[in-house]
């Protein structure tokens, strides 16, 4: 009965760190950053000619009537839109500007190696590794699947994680992380 107990309150602890940690990782995605490639819509309340959909140049930047360029690369969808009103102001009466993003185009990963669809992935909703790999269409027939390595780069430093799938579907060992924008996954 003891070691029943004890076996209740392991597991139950490891799905609580399990979900702990997923839930974690996944405030990484509370707040869009816009980056190049992106389309967004600009909403200007009552001024149909400063509205419009815009896609983010590869400098960052876009162009809007009277104000010119704004960097919007690297900030949310609500810093560009108070950057926005900031610089209409000069023009129009209390501006009231909306930054709706239509199209994630910027984030990416990218899976190499003995995988069936290797390739450039878009990264337009959190996404786990186990999933990655699911979309990637499994393994090829020589795969070392518990030898799964994905390059991050924080930083300007070079990070290796490591992933073992064979452990994972096990039970054994379940290290199922969200993947970043610029991942590359490696299978040996």
């Amino acid at each position: 009965m003891k070691a029943k107990i004890t076996l209740l309150f392991l597991v139950f602890s490891y799905f609580l760190i399990g979900f702990s940690n997923a839930w974690a990782a996944k405030t990484e995605f509370d707040e869009y950053i816009i980056g190049p490639g992106d389309v967004l819509e600009i909403i200007v309340w009552k001024e149909p000619d400063f509205s419009r959909d815009i896609t983010v140049r590869p400098d960052g930047r876009i162009t809007l009537p009277l104000i010119d360029d704004v960097m919007a690369a690297g900030k949310t969808p609500m810093q560009l839109k108070e950057e926005i009103q900031k610089k209409l102001e000069e023009y129009i009466d209390l501006p009231v500007v909306t930054v709706i993003v239509k199209g994630i185009n910027s984030k990416f990963y990218y899976m190499i190696g003995e995988i069936k669809k290797p390739g450039v992935y878009p990264l337009s909703k959190p996404t786990t590794i186990l999933q990655a790999l699911s979309i990637a269409g499994g393994f090829t027939e020589w795969a070392n699947k518990s030898k799964i390595k994905v390059l991050r780069f924080e930083k300007d430093k070079r990070k290796i994680l490591i992933f073992n799938y064979e452990k994972a579907v096990k039970g054994k060992e379940i290290n199922d992380f969200y993947l970043l924008p610029d991942d590359i996954i490696l299978i040996p």
